[in-house]
């Protein structure tokens, strides 16, 4: 049985520090291979063309990842605000639905 006065863990910041940390490290080594692949083809090979499109569209990702970051706070923020103000009145016998 439960007991009554069991505390809610606040929001783990865990998650969100290990996502972003791996993403840095997938774009940053991605990019160091893109770019590595690149320089030993030739200009206008297919080779060439599709990694220099791909370091390209990592570096576009590159420049949104300041934002992925300030939403993924946004999203603890929220969520801590909702777990603070959210909870319904409970009844010793369960609770609302």
């Amino acid at each position: 049985m439960q007991t009554l006065l069991q505390k809610k863990s606040a929001v783990d910041l865990t998650d969100l520090a290990i996502g972003i940390v791996v993403l840095g490290i997938v774009v940053s080594i991605g990019a160091t291979v893109l770019m590595g692949v690149r320089d030993t083809n030739t200009a206008s090979d297919t080779a060439y063309n599709l990694a220099n499109d791909a370091a390209v569209g990592l570096s576009e990702y590159g420049n949104w990842f300041d934002i992925i970051v300030i939403v993924g706070v946004a999203a603890v923020i929220l969520s801590l605000i909702f777990m603070a103000f959210g909870r319904g009145s409970r009844s010793v016998g369960g609770g609302t639905y």
